[in-house]
């Protein structure tokens, strides 16, 4: 698969996922994770998934294991609307870059009204 095609297919699994977390899980924990970007093998036979939440308390361990266990649901939503012979397996990885990135703009800030006290 080339570059360009392997793109896409990463994309349009991101706003799938994304919607199956928003929309089609019963759990109210996993309606609160953001998917932030998806890499997929060259071959499309696996996917990581970068998640993050806005809520802190959502990146306990309890969360961790109920997304585990809602992998294969997700998967198999996945396979009624991706046209695609092979469903990647997927991989659910925390993304800490939008806490970093909160933190680096909080520290911003505090600067920029300390240089002007």
């Amino acid at each position: 698969m080339n570059e360009r095609r392997t793109e896409q297919i990463a994309n349009r699994i991101q706003m799938l996922v994304s919607e199956i977390l928003q929309r089609e899980v019963s759990d109210p924990r996993l309606n609160a994770l953001v998917i932030n970007r998806v890499d997929l093998t060259k071959d499309g036979s696996f996917a990581k998934i970068y998640i993050s939440s806005y809520i802190e308390s959502t990146e306990s361990d309890d969360v961790k294991r109920v997304l585990k266990k809602a992998t294969g649901f997700i998967r198999k939503n996945l396979a009624g609307k991706l046209d695609l012979r092979i469903v990647p397996t997927l991989k659910f990885l925390w993304d800490d870059s939008v806490k970093e990135g909160e933190g680096v703009l909080s520290t911003l800030r505090k600067l920029k009204v300390e240089e002007y006290q």
